[in-house]
């Protein structure tokens, strides 16, 4: 089992290295692959924090979970001891991060989110489909930060699929009306 943890461990901690260097120069979040990688419903018990929602908490998770199966190898217990109390470690890392570091977060920082007229040109993703009348969830990109909101489509005959680019156009009451991108320059001839 240890060179399976130090295979694990080499890999998620080279990758882990790639993003956040990726993240910090080039200012690419995820490997450009945007969309979360769980979608689980329920609100009163936040059970999908417990899994990674992106690839970077992916990559921690992946390299909390082999040192601490290091460890526990080392200690000197048997890999069905050692394998399911690596996954439960990195299953509360990930939580740790997930929902702790975000809450402690918008704790100290609160919300800045721009609203009104002044929240125009806002660019994010949709993640959840916003279909004609109906609303949605957005994520929309301020100051290096990643806010989750509400969200409805301006134009209120079209439909957002899920991973699409959009813009915002104006925040009311708490709900952020976007457009998709190529919506908006399609009109444009250059």
């Amino acid at each position: 089992m240890k060179t399976i943890y130090l295979i694990i461990l080499i890999i998620s901690a080279s990758a882990l290295t790639a993003d956040c260097i990726l993240r910090y120069t080039a200012k690419i979040k995820n490997f450009g692959f945007e969309k979360r990688l769980f979608k689980i419903k329920g609100k009163t018990i936040p059970i999908e924090e417990f899994f990674p929602q992106s690839l970077t908490v992916l990559f921690l998770s992946a390299m909390v979970f082999s040192i601490f199966g290091l460890l526990f190898d080392f200690l000197g217990l048997d890999w069905y001891f050692s394998l399911p109390c690596a996954v439960s470690g990195g299953l509360i890392v990930c939580f740790c991060v997930q929902f702790a570091g975000k809450n402690a977060l918008d704790y100290f920082f609160k919300n800045n989110l721009p609203k009104g007229e002044t929240a125009a040109n806002l660019d994010g993703y949709c993640v959840e489909t916003i279909e004609s009348g109906d609303w949605g969830k957005v994520i929309l990109f301020h100051k290096d930060r990643e806010y989750l909101v509400n969200a409805v489509c301006a134009k209120e005959e079209s439909e957002i699929e899920e991973g699409i680019k959009v813009i915002c156009v104006y925040e009311q009451d708490g709900f952020y009306f976007v457009a998709r991108v190529d919506e908006i320059y399609q009109d444009i001839d250059i």
